[in-house]
């Protein structure tokens, strides 16, 4: 599964989702546990509602989708410049388009987990105050996958690495690098990466520097060895297509349980993994 990892050990933006193996470890909470792999609608989106202000409009499930169904779960992690590992957050939200009406909210140890149709697209936004609201790449599951960690960004950080970004009226994406090779040639580095999006002239890209905290490089073209970079100026309520290209290498959002779509919504900055293969 591709839903949930942070890599490098220095900065709170290390962000990013990208486990390419399904990790099959536990870390539930209990059957009704459950809607977090598909829960809400747009109004559990960005109020950052981790203690359930969206009681009235929501209901919490321990399903999504119509059977058959499959196990996902997650963590939800809060990262910090202290703690750039994150530390589990409670009471997380988590929502899903795929169940409109339906929410969950992370346990004491961060954990989500529930059951979604298989072979279905869905993607899920999490939500937590202090925080900036986010949402995991479309996916398509056929067997049960549980544990992958979602580190959350703070919400300090938003202006340093999304400059355009409104919480109000505008979304963004933050891609990340991830290797897929360990025999350490080019495709086993995470720089040297150009991202496009095809057919959105529209479409501003920033790459970061190696900082703790990562600052926009002035006329980067292509990612740093921290290989984030921050897409935005992309109208909310669609899904893209990134494209990205290394020399010599292939540079897959198509991978693994992905879909290789990335959702846009208001409010919302959606995290995307790209894999780097030879």
């Amino acid at each position: 599964m591709a839903l949930a990892a942070c890599a490098a050990p220095a900065a709170v933006a290390c962000v990013v989702v990208a486990c390419s193996s399904s990790s099959t470890s536990a870390g539930a909470s209990g059957p009704d546990a459950a809607a977090d792999a598909t829960g809400a609608g747009d109004d559990a989106a960005a109020d950052g509602g981790a203690t359930g202000d969206a009681a009235d409009e929501l209901v919490v499930s321990s399903s999504c989708g119509s059977p058959p169904y499959v196990t996902l779960g997650i963590v939800a992690v809060g990262l910090t410049v202290d703690n750039p590992d994150g530390a589990p957050l409670p009471g997380a939200k988590f929502t899903s388009p795929l169940c409109p009406s339906v929410v969950h909210y992370a346990d004491d140890a961060g954990v989500i987990e529930g059951l979604v149709s298989a072979n279905t697209p869905f993607y899920g936004r999490l939500a937590s105050q202090g925080y900036i609201s986010e949402l995991v790449p479309e996916e398509l599951v056929d067997a049960d996958s549980t544990g992958h960690r979602i580190p959350m960004i703070p919400s300090f950080i938003e202006g340093v690495m999304f400059p355009g970004f409104d919480a109000g009226g505008s979304a963004a994406i933050l891609v990340s690098m991830t290797t897929t090779t360990g025999d350490g040639g080019a495709c086993s580095a995470v720089d040297g990466v150009t991202i496009t999006v095809p057919g959105h002239p529209e479409a501003t890209v920033t790459y970061f520097s190696t900082d703790t905290i990562p600052a926009p490089v002035p006329d980067g073209g292509a990612t740093t060895t921290r290989g984030l970079a921050a897409v935005e100026g992309l109208a909310p309520g669609q899904l893209v297509t990134l494209a990205a290209t290394k020399a010599g290498c292939q540079v897959l959002f198509q991978y693994d349980t992905q879909t290789g779509r990335t959702p846009l919504e208001t409010g919302y900055v959606s995290l995307m993994p790209a894999y780097l293969t030879p």
